[in-house]
């Protein structure tokens, strides 16, 4: 009888000791793991300066630009040259939030502004100004829309819109992110309304991807 117990004891400290080393082994897996928080997932930025190939004053769309190893198409339904590349030197527009090279609306019917991504992402943020100026027609600035989408999957929208400043239009950014659905391809546009602008220009577009870096 006294063997018997100490037999169940024995199995039992076995068992206790087992289930510790895979808990333990567990943990050591788990803390190993990339981390995959936003916080330290790249950040790649498209400004129309430093992209690759080398964006010129009044190429239009479409055209590629690569940053980073991420390459962003950028068209239009309107092409071609619904949207082009300008800067401060050819328009003379005080646009405090640009900075260099940046995309307007070429043509006067409302232009949607379609940007691809080589990779998934999981945010988007860009600098835009919507084409007018405040008056008696005009008192706000008219909204603009950013809608993602995972091939032809909608993944979410957002909406905003700038402000009237001492510069030539009402300016602002607009950002987009996504926790659990990653996207590849961002739609922008002015939405229709009874007031406001049809153009928009963007500059220095923010996206972070799903690409993971390992933290110790």
């Amino acid at each position: 009888m006294i063997g018997r117990r100490l037999s169940v004891r024995r199995l039992l400290l076995v068992g206790a000791i087992v289930l510790i080393s895979l808990l333990a082994i567990g943990y050591i897996i788990q803390t190993n793991q990339p981390s995959t928080t936003s916080e330290n997932r790249p950040a790649v930025i498209f400004d129309f300066d430093t992209g690759s190939p080398l964006l010129a004053v009044a190429q239009s769309t479409p055209f590629n630009q690569t940053s980073k190893g991420i390459t962003a198409l950028f068209s239009s339904p309107s092409d071609p040259a619904a949207f082009s590349a300008t800067s401060y030197d050819a328009t003379g527009l005080k646009l405090s939030q640009f900075s260099g090279k940046y995309l307007y609306d070429s043509k006067q019917s409302r232009d949607i502004l379609d940007i691809e991504f080589s990779t998934d992402i999981i945010a988007v943020k860009f600098t835009f100004a919507t084409v007018e100026t405040q008056g008696e027609a005009i008192t706000l600035p008219s909204n603009i829309d950013v809608t993602a989408y995972k091939n032809t999957i909608l993944v979410g929208n957002n909406r905003t819109q700038g402000s009237f400043s001492g510069d030539s239009y009402p300016q602002g950014t607009l950002s987009l992110s996504t926790s659990k659905q990653p996207f590849n391809w961002v739609r922008i546009s002015i939405p229709a309304q009874t007031s406001g602008t049809t153009d928009f220009l963007i500059d220095n577009i923010v996206v972070t991807t799903v690409s993971q870096t390992t933290t110790p």
